[in-house]
């Protein structure tokens, strides 16, 4: 880690922020709530701020993604894809789709909580990483699995069963990545520390003055 640079979650909000003159807000940007404290914490300080995200995934013409803004979104799809519904999701996401009638969903997971507490229509299967696509498939295959639903995210471990998804031909319900109005995040770990350096020059110059806007 460079000198000088802390890793938290901001869960205890402002205070956890310390002497921090910036922050890079890296959460997943799929929990809502947690992204907000961060930033709300960044407002409070009146620092700078980056959104840091891993790049979208690229829609090959194989693929065959329904698109979805939401969880209330996709759980009004499933019903339509077939009798059995593989959801690579985090727990926190399954009740949204415990309304649904007449699916099985099995759950793909880095590794089995400690409390299961689903119907019993909600069976977990731990895959935990590296994944890579051969293993996705056979899971799929095992499964009987009609679909797939699963978020945005462009992380590495979730591409592996993107391109499973194509090689069985299966559809994919895609949850779209929430965007923050206004916000034009780092792709690269690059463009990130371009950020900081800039960031921080702007304090040494300025001090106590508003840090002029990354582009």
């Amino acid at each position: 880690m460079p000198r000088g640079c802390t890793v938290d979650r901001i869960g205890g909000g402002v205070l956890a922020l310390g002497d921090a003159v910036a922050m890079i807000e890296a959460l997943d940007p799929f929990d809502r709530e947690a992204v907000r404290v961060a930033r709300a914490a960044a407002a409070e300080r009146r620092i700078p701020l980056l959104a840091f995200r891993a790049p979208a995934w690229h829609r090959h013409p194989l693929d065959r993604w329904v698109e979805v803004r939401d969880l209330p979104g996709a759980a009004g799809v499933v019903a339509g894809l077939g009798r059995t519904v593989l959801l690579a999701l985090p727990e926190r996401d399954l009740a949204a789709f415990e309304g649904v009638g007449g699916v099985g969903f099995p759950v793909r997971m880095a590794r089995l909580p400690a409390r299961w507490e689903h119907p019993d229509r909600f069976t977990p299967h731990p895959c935990p990483p590296p994944r890579h696509p051969a293993a996705d498939i056979s899971l799929l295959r095992r499964c009987a699995a009609a679909a797939v639903v699963m978020r945005a995210t462009g992380c590495a471990d979730d591409a592996p069963l993107v391109e499973a998804a194509r090689a069985l031909d299966l559809p994919v319900v895609m949850i779209r990545r929430p965007m923050v109005r206004g916000d034009v995040p780092a792709r690269t770990a690059a463009a990130a520390l371009d950020w900081v350096e800039a960031t921080l020059a702007g304090v040494r110059r300025q001090p106590g003055r508003d840090v002029p806007a990354w582009r």
